[in-house]
């Protein structure tokens, strides 16, 4: 009988194969409002949403597919992760030709090359087990970040070099959170004391760096007039949760997964407002 029931359940077509990583919906998710919120919605930008959310959501069935066929013990990939991964890009492709062939925006084609290359190292680092290395999680975000130029495109037309910083905006705001998280899980939670505050700050410097330079780039972009003067305002809220992270020690045994997702989502809430407000009133 277990058998049968674990037949079934190999077999069945549903429910939706989703990602089930909740931190990779609040990136995509707040990018995606980050975005709208700056450029506004129409027609083209609903079909954008679209296309971009069926491509990422492919990433569940065909990462999970590789990890069982070039896993150490390859098994057969269960019917279900193929029909959904093949409705998932079905439904981005036709959107996409739409938008292409419709709307005239061949600049969508050059994304979507550089969105299947992303893909492709992701699915090849899945096969070997390296999604959770910081270059693995690094990549994860760099493909959800195309939506933002995609966006920018079907709300504008064309790309240009406000797009570009608009795309370095959110790319720089899903970046930070791998250095946080890691600071978090595998460098505070390890040890049972916090240390002395020279130790904190030697043990966050990748992360207070990559904040500071951030700062910095963002607001060169807007004195140079591709971007807000104050764009990198909503670059704050994250640069002083990393501050507070370094300084408020989390030793081993308080951690709160949980939270930490909690913050993320607030903070790339508040991401979109000050990113939007920005664009919009200064």
């Amino acid at each position: 009988m277990s058998q049968a029931n674990s037949a079934t359940r190999t077999t069945s077509f549903w429910p939706p194969v989703l990602p089930r990583e909740h931190g990779s919906w609040g990136t995509f998710g707040g990018l995606i409002l980050a975005t709208i919120m700056v450029i506004g919605v129409n027609v083209d930008v609903v079909l954008t949403m679209l296309a971009g959310t069926s491509l990422f959501m492919a990433r569940e069935p065909l990462s999970r597919s590789v990890k069982l066929r070039f896993g150490r013990k390859p098994k057969p990939i269960p019917k279900n992760l193929c029909l959904w991964a093949g409705v998932y890009l079905l439904i981005s492709g036709v959107t996409g030709a739409l938008l292409v062939l419709n709307g005239q925006l061949w600049g969508l084609l050059g994304l979507a090359a550089a969105g299947l290359v992303v893909l492709t190292i992701h699915l090849i680092m899945a096969a070997r087990r390296l999604m959770m290395t910081a270059w693995g999680e690094w990549i994860g975000v760099l493909g959800v970040s195309l939506i933002i130029p995609a966006l920018y495109l079907a709300a504008h037309g064309k790309l240009d070099v406000n797009a570009l910083c608009l795309w370095l905006i959110g790319l720089i705001q899903v970046t930070g959170p791998i250095f946080y998280i890691r600071l978090k899980v595998r460098t505070q939670a390890r040890l049972v004391q916090p240390p002395a505050w020279k130790q904190r700050i030697a043990a966050a410097k990748h992360l207070l760096l990559f904040s500071i330079i951030s700062i910095i780039l963002i607001a060169l972009c807007g004195k140079y007039g591709w971007a807000p003067t104050y764009a990198w305002i909503a670059l704050l809220p994250s640069f002083i949760k990393h501050v507070w992270g370094t300084w408020a020690w989390t030793p081993r045994g308080q951690l709160n997964i949980k939270q930490l997702g909690w913050i993320e989502v607030g903070n790339i809430i508040l991401f979109a407002l000050l990113l939007a407000m920005a664009y919009h009133l200064f």
